[in-house]
């Protein structure tokens, strides 16, 4: 049986790590991730949608919400997984249904 050619690793851009540093809590950085083509594909809709130029913005993985921001050139700069854009809008006092409503 022959498997198909993955490629070379270093061709494929890696996931995105959820940008939590842990400063508030345990000290540890969050080890959630996103492939960066999701996060990516998100943000090119929300361009073309006319939403955003650049800033944050929400998407759907794996049943969760997470939380982005992008940039004018189409690139993802970080993300947060959902439960720490849970905590950073508790933090910042968001309406989480209101936040999630956009």
């Amino acid at each position: 049986m022959q498997l198909p050619e993955k490629g070379n690793l270093n061709d494929r851009p890696r996931p995105l790590r959820c940008v939590s540093s842990g400063y508030l809590s345990d000290g540890c950085s969050c080890p959630s991730r996103v492939p960066a083509a999701v996060a990516s594909d998100a943000w090119r809709g929300e361009r073309e949608r006319g939403r955003l130029h650049e800033g944050f913005f929400y998407f759907a993985w794996r049943g969760g919400v997470w939380l982005a921001y992008g940039l004018p050139g189409g690139q993802v700069r970080g993300v947060y997984c959902p439960s720490h854009r849970a905590e950073r809008e508790e933090r910042l006092g968001y309406d989480h249904e209101l936040a999630l409503a956009v």
